[in-house]
Formats: C-alpha cells, sequence, structure tokens
C-alpha cells in the first residue's frame, strides 16, 4: 500500500476522507473542511453509540459504581463531537486583509489529519469498555481508559484554537 514509506497527512486524509480531495484548491477549502468536520464528529457519534450501549448494558454490582463515570464519559463525547463540528474554519475569506497561506493551512491540516488518529486509538479503548461491560468485569478501568483518552483528545483540540489565533495574526501579503 504505502511501499514501506510513512504516509504524509495529505496522503492519510485522501484514504481516511470519503470524498476528499485535498486542500490545495482554494476554491474546495470550504467542501472539504465541511467533510472532514462531518466524518471526524460522525466519528465521535459513532464513539458515543458504544458508550450509550454500555450503560444501557450494564448490570450486576459494578452498575451502580459505574452508571455516573458512563454519565460523565457521555457528556464529554458530546462536548468533544460539538467542538470538531464547530471548530474554527482553515481559510479565510477571499477580501480579507490576511490571508493563511499555504504552508499554515498544511500545519492545521496535518493536526486535523492527527486528530482522526487519536480518534481511532479512542475506538480502540471504546471497544475495550464494550467488552468489558458485556464480560461484567474490568468495566471501572476500562472506563477510566476511555474517559483519559477522551480527555487527551478534548485538551488537543483545544490547542487547534491556539493554532488558528496563529494563523490570524499572521502577516498581510500584497
Amino acid at each position: 500500500m504505502s511501499d514501506g514509506r510513512q504516509l504524509n497527512f495529505l496522503e492519510k486524509a485522501i484514504r481516511i476522507i470519503p470524498g476528499y480531495k485535498g486542500y490545495k484548491g482554494k476554491e474546495e477549502r470550504r467542501d472539504n473542511d465541511a467533510l472532514f468536520r462531518a466524518m471526524l464528529a460522525a466519528k465521535i457519534e459513532g464513539l458515543l453509540a458504544i458508550a450509550v450501549g454500555g450503560l444501557a448494558d450494564l448490570k450486576g454490582p459494578e452498575a451502580l459504581t459505574a452508571a455516573s463515570g458512563f454519565g460523565r464519559l457521555t457528556k464529554k463525547l458530546e462536548l468533544a463531537a460539538d467542538k470538531v463540528r464547530f471548530a474554527s474554519r482553515g481559510y479565510r475569506g477571499w477580501f480579507d486583509m490576511h490571508k493563511v497561506q499555504e504552508n499554515e493551512l498544511d500545519k492545521l491540516y496535518e493536526f486535523d489529519c492527527s486528530l482522526t488518529e487519536d480518534v481511532e486509538k479512542m475506538q480502540v479503548d471504546f471497544e475495550t469498555l464494550g467488552a468489558s461491560v458485556e464480560s461484567g468485569t474490568g468495566i471501572k478501568g476500562a472506563l477510566q481508559v476511555a474517559i483519559a483518552g477522551l480527555d487527551d483528545f478534548i485538551h488537543k483540540l483545544e490547542g487547534r484554537s491556539s493554532l488558528m489565533v496563529d494563523l490570524q495574526n499572521n502577516t498581510p501579503i500584497d
């Protein structure tokens, strides 16, 4: 597939996001940005479905102690999906005084692709959590791992805002 070499972020994005063409064409940026955002939010909502299903399947002595953790988990997942869905866009208008340069956009899109990889890692944690609920053992530990991974993701996502501020403070071009 990759002939033993690491894929760059754009190649990863093209493979991950159906219909994605790349961020290079200015006229395609808005469509691709929205497409990427929708795909990532859908993946997070898939994790939410696992968490809600896990909460519904809880039974036995661990159910009472784990229920509040699942409540926190679902609230954080909703927050993460909203932060992705409504994050600042990676482009500027045609008539804006300050234009975002291609290399700055590349940094932003590389960051966005790394978010996708983080969500895929969380998917593994959530599948482990689902298996723990199904077996009725290790729920508390699996829940803690899922919450910690989600907290890390949200913290990283909040770092995107500072990257956008850097893009907004760039110097104007002629």
